[in-house]
């Protein structure tokens, strides 16, 4: 292919660009073939195979917080496949293309883009996960791209992928108004008319409107707005203000087995606790960082403060308590890097500490990659061989969040105790939740004496993700009350809530 000139693309004749796009797509290919699904991201597929149309689809996610378009993604895919590795291929694609996109298309310095495809975000988190981030992550490297462009459609592109990107994520969508900031301020600086300027900041208003509808907790969901506010503590604060040093160093706690979700510094807090103190200066040490690196465009600096501060507050109300939440304040500063690259090039000294930054990044992704590859990430996959110690003839249900695995791996609706009725999928408005749960102190004894009364048996084979010893703290009284005798256990998942367990319950 060559362009108008008779010349071929420039990107034709980067060979170490396309040499790290193909180790790229090994490395995450591999990866990808190991992984083995976790609730999170089957959860989001068993709403969307269950959905028969589109306003069924609408209607069924409304509880969860998150905008549609990666449900209708799994919704069309669901059309025309129930294979959950169909999800994972499709994601994986997204995010390779992610990848390419970066590689080629945008100003970054060569040795930025060598370094970035293998980080903790890009090669495992939005990578490997099947989940809405690395759909909005693609959306605004795209808009970086269209911003600097000029082209007969180039607003209608632009509005186009910032409605897109508001409606993946709520942090998507915060990155979103972090962009369209910074295209104000650019605006504003091309001298466009004030009248122009209002009626982007207009626009824009308008274009996040049905994001926020959607991500607004109905009133009569068990997670509205009322109990986001009254569950506010001290130490959803304190959560909130490491996020930037989860963001810019994600390393995991590499000592422990089930390092997923975890911080080394956060995790040493209780053995050294001066890093109580030490962690918060470092967090915001890397938002200084970051603001100094970008100093030299007011545009690129506004966007990355404007992305940690809304993300800050709204992390009060849903705590940013792991890294997949974290990293769009680290996505938010490599698009401004972009932006700020597009106006003029780096300082040396200042391209090197982005890719020292990139290190971090790199360390922590090779070491979570090695470990998806060598352990089981998650044993959910193994349900069947659970199900099928169960004796002929005899009745097996599920309780809460062993529903999603079941469910996914069977492809059929079952009964939840917890819930008290089948179910092909878990809602959060109609079912009973996680913080229900936490405070009915005998879930399990209640539901199973209504339970076998209604069945008019005395024994029942329960599939749960719960632990013996977990299932005594969620009730009490249940080993008191009743016979519980362990049958069958797979254990060893990196992810904590991704082992099976197997139980026999009767009357005494």
């Amino acid at each position: 292919m060559k362009n108008i000139n008779g010349t071929r693309p420039s990107y034709l004749s980067q060979p170490l660009l396309w040499a790290i796009l193909v180790l790229y797509i090994l490395i995450a290919s591999y990866t990808m073939l190991n992984h083995e699904l976790w609730g999170d991201e089957f959860h989001s597929w068993n709403i969307a195979k269950a959905s028969n149309s589109f306003f069924d689809l609408i209607h069924n996610s409304r509880y969860e917080g998150h905008p549609p378009v990666w449900y209708t993604i799994l919704w069309i895919i669901s059309k025309f496949t129930h294979s959950l590795q169909c999800m994972q291929v499709v994601h994986l694609t997204i995010a390779i293309i992610v990848v390419f996109v970066m590689l080629f298309y945008s100003p970054l310095p060569t040795a930025t883009k060598v370094l970035l495809p293998f980080g903790y975000y890009f090669l495992f988190e939005y990578a490997i996960l099947s989940r809405n981030y690395a759909i909005g992550v693609l959306a605004g490297f795209l808009i970086c791209i269209v911003i600097h462009k000029e082209f007969k459609y180039k607003l209608i592109v632009y509005y186009a992928l910032l409605f897109f990107m508001s409606n993946v994520h709520l942090l998507a969508m915060l990155l979103a108004g972090s962009l369209h900031l910074y295209f104000l301020i650019w605006n504003v600086e091309q001298k466009k008319k004030r009248s122009i300027v209002a009626l982007h900041i207009l626009l824009g208003t308008l274009i996040f409107l049905p994001a926020m509808y959607f991500i607004a907790p109905p009133s009569d969901g068990n997670m509205n707005m009322g109990v986001l506010v009254s569950r506010w503590s001290p130490s959803i604060f304190a959560m909130d203000i490491q996020a930037p040093l989860r963001a810019f160093a994600p390393m995991p706690a590499w000592w422990q087995y089930n390092f997923w979700n975890t911080h080394f510094l956060l995790v040493l807090h209780g053995k050294y606790r001066i890093l109580k103190f030490v962690s918060p200066l470092l967090a915001y040490g890397f938002v200084g960082l970051g603001c100094y690196i970008l100093k030299e465009n007011k545009k690129s600096v506004a966007l990355f403060l404007a992305n940690v501060v809304v993300t800050f507050i709204i992390g009060n109300l849903y705590a940013l308590a792991t890294q997949r939440y974290s990293g769009f304040i680290f996505i938010g500063f490599i698009t401004a890097y972009w932006l700020y690259c597009y106006d003029r090039p780096l300082q040396k000294n200042k391209n090197n500490i982005v890719n020292i930054l990139l290190v971090f990044q790199l360390i922590a992704g090779v070491f979570i990659v090695s470990k998806d590859i060598s352990l089981p990430f998650s044993n959910s996959y193994r349900v069947k061989e659970a199900m099928n110690q169960v004796p002929p003839n005899e009745k097996l249900i599920t309780d809460y969040w062993a529903l999603n695995t079941i469910t996914a791996y069977t492809d059929k609706p079952f009964y939840c105790l917890t819930a008290q009725k089948t179910l092909s999928f878990l809602s959060f408005g109609s079912d009973i939740t996680p913080q229900q749960l936490a405070k009915l102190r005998h879930i399990y004894c209640d539901q199973l004496s209504a339970f076998f009364q209604k069945e008019k048996i005395d024994h029942v084979y329960i599939l749960s993700i719960e632990s013996p010893l977990d299932l005594s703290k969620l009730d009490t009284k249940l080993y008191s009350s009743y016979h519980v005798q362990l049958t069958y256990k797979i254990e060893g998942a990196i992810e904590k809530g991704s082992n099976i367990y197997l139980y026999r319950i009767s009357s005494l």
